[in-house]
């Protein structure tokens, strides 16, 4: 006979428990229903953060944020108005994958826009890349390749590699 196993979960980490999968599910449910402009505003906010992270928005990173603002639809005002708020990273996420890594690619040309990866971007990646719910060794391998080439030069192979490595 085997005998049962009881497990005696906390009642602090059962509460931490779900409250972690009740917020996960709900960031999922409100990603759902936000409209197609409010989730390219979501991703502006993002690539506004990741480009001020380092506290300085270089003509080169406006630029981009601006192409990113007219590939969307989206108003280029917002930039001054997300660049104004404070730095927050608990915007709603994307569950699907082809959503995160679309929103992880701009973050990380936004990080190189002015060829420079400061030490706050790379933070700031990490912390938005951790919520998009990516690992740190791969945000780890783009950083290094986004590092080691000047922008019109990253390879889109290397980029490719490095998924295929961490999702087959």
């Amino acid at each position: 006979m085997i005998a049962s196993l009881k497990l005696q979960i906390p009642v602090d980490l059962s509460n931490e428990i779900i409250v972690s999968l009740t917020n996960k599910t709900m960031d999922n449910m409100m990603w759902e229903i936000l409209t197609k402009e409010e989730k390219n505003q979501v991703l502006l906010k993002l690539l506004v953060q990741v480009s001020r992270a380092d506290e300085h928005l270089d003509k080169r990173e406006f630029a981009y944020l601006i192409h990113v603002c007219h590939q969307l639809s989206i108003d280029p005002e917002m930039i001054r108005t997300f660049a104004k708020a404070p730095a927050d990273v608990k915007e709603i996420m994307p569950q699907s994958e082809e959503e995160r890594m679309q929103i992880l690619y701009h973050l990380l040309f936004a990080m190189k826009a002015d060829e420079i990866v400061h030490a706050e971007e790379e933070k700031m990646l990490y912390e938005l890349a951790f919520r998009l719910g990516f690992s740190e060794s791969m945000i780890r391998d783009f950083i290094q390749i986004m590092k080691a080439r000047p922008l019109d030069r990253i390879p889109v192979d290397a980029l490719l590699d490095i998924i295929r490595k961490y999702h087959n």
